[in-house]
């Protein structure tokens, strides 16, 4: 099965998807990106066509429709269950409904970074693992605007057996933690924004959760709607946290676009916007309703294994809500907690010059989607 690294090769942030460059890590099984087939580019019924960011930005732009009333989704992966919402907006009318021509645009191993391919003009509405590859990207001159995110919480975190007993940063003290080098970084931010001095013994690993299950360590970083289900399936019990539950809150799959499309385009952000909301309750009413779209459709060739999509979607959907979407509807992203908790996150991960929340969080097109749906 394809490995899922969230946090594209070609950025080097730290925290949001946290560790952005030698640190991603697998959330759709395997452990070997050398293995990985090629994003499908194939169109399901219904859709107006789906194909890969290319490893040249400028190729992607002949096969992208970019026609007035064409929305371009660029998105930092392969074919996945975590595109659900996308997939049912398109199979089920939502965005033509809405006024939007839709392609949805795949990454890979390969592919430059999806603000890369904003920036490049070759897309128009881009997913993001990290508030960090956003605010960098503006740091080098792009203009982008967070317009929503998919996952109130990042789904970045740590697992291990639940035999162990571990429920809050303190219990990791003195213990063995797995991962990828370079995870250190977020593993020290978690306990320093606990008040705790990081003391844990680092063990280099790769994205298999097997040292875990065999204890060659304690815990590990993981995606935790990946290795934790990979354990699952294999009858071993293991709990999950992601870094939003451990004192490092983060936003995940962050919308994003520039500044200047969304005000040369309002109301064609508002209508995507509309027609992903219609997605998103699709999903949630559902969890299985995008399981023949992805593996007849946009997954047909990337050798997704259907069990585990079927049991990580409810895993991702369990990380949107939160008490401020409650209060102000689904992909809602709180300027206040953005300033608050996710911009101090950062520095305590030795983050820099950061921006405020007012420059660079807009909340208008979203407020007006939710309120043209009543």
């Amino acid at each position: 099965m394809l490995t899922r690294r969230i946090f594209i090769r070609n950025t080097a942030g730290l925290i949001g998807g946290m560790t952005l460059g030698s640190s991603v890590l697998a959330a759709c099984g395997g452990d070997d990106d050398d293995d990985a087939a090629p994003a499908d580019t194939t169109s399901p019924p219904g859709t107006t066509g789906s194909t890969t960011a290319s490893t040249t930005a400028s190729t992607t732009a002949s096969t992208m429709p970019m026609a007035a009333g064409a929305v371009a989704t660029v998105f930092n992966w392969l074919p996945d269950i975590e595109w659900s919402a996308w997939y049912l907006a398109e199979a089920n009318g939502y965005f033509a409904d809405n006024g939007v021509e839709s392609s949805l645009v795949h990454g890979g191993p390969n592919t430059p970074a999806v603000s890369q391919v904003l920036a490049a003009g070759d897309g128009n509405v881009g997913l993001s693992a990290s508030e960090l590859d956003i605010i960098r990207a503006n740091q080098e001159g792009s203009d982008f605007v967070i317009i929503g995110a998919m996952y109130q919480r990042n789904p970045l975190g740590l697992t291990w057996l639940t035999e162990s007993g571990f429920s809050k940063p303190e219990d990791f003290l003195g213990k063995r933690l797995g991962g990828p080098q370079g995870d250190q970084v977020q593993m020290d931010a978690m306990f320093r924004a606990n008040g705790l001095e990081p003391d844990y013994e680092f063990i280099p690993m790769g994205f298999d959760p097997q040292p875990l299950a065999d204890g060659e360590m304690d815990a590990i970083a993981s995606y935790v709607t990946n290795q934790p289900l990979q354990l699952r399936l294999q009858g071993i019990d293991a709990t999950a946290m992601p870094y939003s539950d451990l004192g490092l809150p983060s936003y995940g799959d962050i919308l994003f676009a520039s500044k200047a499309w969304l005000e040369e385009n309002p109301d064609l952000a508002i209508g995507y916007l509309s027609a992903l909301l219609l997605g998103v309750a699709d999903n949630r009413a559902d969890p299985t309703a995008s399981l023949p779209v992805l593996m007849s459709g946009y997954g047909a060739d990337a050798e997704i294994n259907e069990e585990y999509a079927a049991l990580a979607n409810p895993e991702y959907i369990a990380l949107m809500d939160s008490e401020f979407t409650d209060a102000n509807g689904l992909l809602s992203v709180d300027p206040v907690k953005m300033d608050e908790e996710v911009l101090p996150a950062l520095a305590t991960a030795g983050e820099t010059d950061l921006p405020t929340a007012a420059e660079f969080v807009d909340t208008s097109y979203l407020e007006a989607a939710h309120a043209s749906m009543g």
